[in-house]
């Protein structure tokens, strides 16, 4: 039989463990279409593509216009649940269209694609 305070413990410990792996419970997404809208127009986002581990740069112009590390372009824009979306124009992913959640801690941005967080990094020169 396992004592109380032993399952507090154990308790505890998978609580701490799953907000420092970043997991769904940390995840705080901004959903006030507005807020994205501000964070987003006239700046530039410099951080990390998660899935391939490379520097990743996006340029939000204050047109709704969007431009990639590669120079791809793209139109963006925020939906009504605070979601940043856009829709590749040429470049390798041309045609693709899709939202991400948007989160913002500390000065941190992440973007979430169904949930998952494919990239991360800081908002610079608005």
């Amino acid at each position: 039989m396992t004592k109380p305070a032993s399952l507090v413990r154990t308790l505890l410990a998978t609580l701490a463990f799953a907000a420092a792996s970043g997991s769904a419970l940390a995840q705080n997404f901004i959903t006030d279409k507005a807020e994205v809208e501000k964070l987003l127009t006239g700046a530039t986002f410099i951080g990390v593509y998660l899935r391939t581990e490379s520097a990743y740069t996006l340029k939000f112009g204050t047109d709704g216009t969007l431009t990639d590390t590669t120079g791809a372009k793209a139109r963006w824009w925020v939906d009504e649940q605070g979601r940043y979306c856009r829709e590749w124009l040429d470049g390798k992913l041309k045609g693709n269209t899709g939202c991400m959640n948007v989160e913002l801690e500390d000065g941190q941005v992440a973007l979430y694609s169904e949930g998952k967080k494919v990239v991360e990094g800081i908002i610079a020169g608005q």
